[in-house]
């Protein structure tokens, strides 16, 4: 949730609307959330009062008379109702305010420009260079043949799944390892975190509001992770961190579930968009004056990865609009698919400042306190999509694939096989 604050002071207001503004915020939303905030700390306020006299008239009670006593308790019982009706007004409405403040998205940092999809800006591209287009590039279906089976996969679980075999189901487990050692190097812890989380793990994390459609839910009201950076997040939940130990730097390897509720008719063919995938993530939890400074660092593991494995990309840096719901600000990286002729997203590291974190209830101490936590989140690689990426782009003129030299050590081979006819 955002800081309410920001709209509750006068001086900060303004600015706070016209930001959640850039990125589609209705006025109607945000004055709704602060008709019932002013509504709730009225109320609040009056719950206190009562609370107050009850106190005052407790210490009155020590030092009065018989007579004087009977009176203050039959005054009490009075009390004692309205407080009752009061709190159980107060709950209720702030169950409503709660609604109404988690409908409200992220305010957007200053450097986000408005817009929508087609407002993306483009930051950086790759030195690996797009392939020429001299030759017609086979797509990657046609290149890996039976080890990716489709229709299999339709077979025993639906639409979106699939089976991957052979040299192809060994290269997304060596490349795995690969990005994992490679962070490592770089200060990430590896974990291996639970992929089903509790309503209040994952709606703590923000995507129950806004992409609530796309979440898997099981007969035990647990959800299925759509990706490790929901279970890393809610990891120190309700906890306070010692300021010192931050930035906590976090990398997870785990299936990933989505139910693309939204995408009918979107790359229904292939493994650009499955129900099921693999997915390395990066998580980084820092204080509020380094989080700008995080999210670059993180970006740079992305190109990184990215450059290691020669691939040609750009950098984009997306429009308020198209922000998700917990996002401050956003990069995606784009990988060009030769079949296609086109950039694809493969990669996105966001920025969620407190957003998530005051969901989660997750503080640092400070010499004044404490203070709610930035969090950010970045693909280090989404191994479906990043399969397409290095099939294509690494092709030959015989139909195998000549594998980077930086997957060699984690590999028994440094090509695939051209697809048997």
């Amino acid at each position: 949730m955002i800081d309410i604050g920001l709209l509750r002071n006068e001086t900060t207001r303004n600015t706070a609307i016209q930001a959640l503004e850039k990125r589609g915020t209705s006025l109607e939303v945000i004055h709704t959330l602060l008709e019932l905030d002013e509504q709730w700390r009225e109320l609040a306020d009056n719950v206190e009062q009562l609370r107050a006299k009850k106190n005052e008239a407790s210490k009155e009670i020590m030092k009065a008379s018989a007579e004087h006593k009977s009176m203050i308790l039959s005054d009490m019982k009075k009390v004692d109702a309205e407080q009752e009706s009061l709190t159980k007004a107060l709950a209720t409405l702030s169950h409503e305010r709660d609604i109404a403040w988690s409908k409200i998205p992220n305010i957007p940092l200053s450097d986000v420009q408005a817009g929508g999809e087609n407002d993306a800006i483009e930051i950086a591209t790759s030195d690996a260079q797009v392939p020429s287009a001299s030759t017609t590039p086979k797509s990657y279906t046609h290149l890996m043949g039976s080890r990716i089976d489709m229709e299999r996969g339709s077979k025993v679980a639906g639409a979106r799944f699939t089976y991957l075999s052979g040299d192809l189901a060994r290269l997304e487990l060596g490349i795995a390892s690969y990005v994992m050692d490679m962070l490592s190097k770089q200060g990430f812890t590896q974990v291996i975190p639970p992929i089903l989380l509790n309503q209040q793990a994952m709606s703590g994390m923000g995507y129950l509001d806004q992409a609530g459609d796309e979440v898997y839910k099981t007969q035990d009201d647990l959800y299925l992770v759509g990706t490790s950076e929901q279970s890393l997040g809610a990891m120190h939940m309700n906890e306070i961190l010692d300021g010192k130990t931050l930035p906590l730097r976090y990398a997870s390897f785990t299936p990933c579930f989505r139910r693309e509720a939204g995408s009918h008719g979107k790359d229904v063919k292939g493994i650009l968009r499955l129900h099921q995938f693999d997915k390395v993530e990066m998580f980084s939890i820092t204080t509020p004056e380094k989080s700008e400074e995080e999210h670059q660092f993180l970006l740079a593991q992305q190109r990184a990865i990215m450059d290691s494995l020669e691939l040609p990309y750009r950098v984009i840096r997306l429009a308020a609009g198209d922000l998700g719901g917990p996002s401050a600000k956003t990069y995606d990286i784009e990988t060009w698919i030769p079949s296609e002729q086109k950039y694809r997203e493969t990669h996105s590291t966001s920025n969620t400042t407190d957003y998530q974190s005051r969901r989660l209830n997750i503080r640092y101490k400070t010499e004044e306190g404490t203070q709610k936590v930035h969090m950010l989140n970045g693909t280090a690689v989404a191994l479906s999509r990043l399969l397409i990426a290095l099939i294509e782009n690494h092709q030959q003129a015989d139909g195998s694939v000549q594998l980077p030299a930086c997957l060699h050590q984690y590999l028994p081979f440094q090509k695939l096989a051209p697809a048997v006819e």
